[in-house]
């Protein structure tokens, strides 16, 4: 098992939440507690995480996923999501979360300004 670290920055005012390794029941709760403490600490209009790292996703993960959706928009915040190609991506597209979540190809589409990419206008 490929152990899953999560790490923050801040790109043009903006928290960028990176992810690597495995998302699994074994490391959700990790990614839960990091995402909620950056949403309630830092009251962001948008947060994006950046699923480039991420090898392996499960059920437990996806719920993390929409638990910080949730918890975003509580806030009056967005939850925008990096995910360029891969297993993940599918994953996000046969569940539909990619039709509530934006999910951009790069870290760039995600930082742009409001309104390019939305639930119903997904980067492909």
């Amino acid at each position: 098992m490929e152990r899953l670290t999560v790490s923050t920055r801040r790109t043009d005012d903006c928290p960028v939440v990176e992810i690597t390794g495995e998302l699994d029941i074994a490391t959700a709760g990790l990614l839960d507690g990091h995402l909620h403490d950056v949403i309630t600490s830092h009251g962001p209009t948008r947060i994006v995480l950046d699923l480039s790292g991420l090898t392996f996703c499960d059920a437990s993960g996806l719920r993390v996923l929409v638990r910080a959706h949730h918890a975003a928009r509580r806030c009056h915040g967005r939850l925008h999501l990096v995910c360029p190609r891969g297993l993940t991506r599918y994953l996000l597209r046969i569940t539909r979360l990619s039709e509530t979540i934006p999910a951009h190809r790069t870290l760039s589409d995600a930082l742009a300004p409001a309104g390019n990419a939305g639930p119903g206008r997904p980067d492909g």
